[in-house]
């Protein structure tokens, strides 16, 4: 197709001049040579993997260990958020892994790793911490004098009502061992 002031439009294909027939197979006498086609160079066949850390070329696929830097900031996540001790640590793990990756050119996400590496440290110190002090405040509650006189004030209760239970239905004290050992016990917190 041609313009109307005789230029060629930009989408035609361009006009190859007439010539000669030179003996190309195919071609009839008097009929242009069949279009050659010039071969363009043949991409690599299977996976192209980036090497030392550089991006892998345009096309190519994911990298096989990827993942692993996404599973490191998720878990790294959740560790501080405080969902427990085994996100921490398998965050710490697999970013271990993904930087690993990176440096082998398996992986170009290390940045997400060392997050999630970071992330699970601070996670798992987070959680340790805080289970030690749960620990030392129970510690502290539990040899607390106030706790120990509060405690053997609700035994002697549970025990008076037991026994005045007993007492009620007919039943003498002094004539059940284990209600017997209960009182020597109660008798000797009381003394000391």
């Amino acid at each position: 197709m041609t313009q109307p002031d005789g230029g060629q439009s930009p989408y035609d294909p361009p006009q190859q001049p007439q010539q000669p027939d030179q003996g190309q197979p195919g071609a009839a006498p008097g009929e242009p040579a069949p279009y050659q086609q010039t071969p363009y160079p043949q991409a690599p066949q299977g996976p192209v993997y980036a090497q030392g850390g550089q991006p892998g070329a345009y096309g190519a696929g994911p990298l096989p260990k990827n993942s692993l830097g996404v599973w490191s900031l998720v878990l790294g996540i959740l560790s501080v958020l405080g969902c427990g001790l085994l996100t921490g640590i398998a965050a710490i793990i697999t970013g271990s892994k993904s930087r690993r990756a990176q440096r082998e050119g398996l992986a170009d996400n290390g940045g997400m790793g060392l997050a999630g590496l970071i992330m699970g440290w601070i996670g798992t110190v987070l959680i340790t911490l805080g289970w030690a002090a749960y620990l030392v405040f129970i510690g502290f509650l539990v040899n607390s004098p106030e706790f120990q006189d509060d405690i053997e004030q609700e035994l002697e209760q549970q025990y008076q009502q037991e026994l005045d239970q007993g007492l009620e239905q007919g039943i003498d004290p002094s004539l059940d061992p284990e209600l017997q050992d209960a009182l020597d016990q109660l008798e000797q917190l009381e003394n000391g």
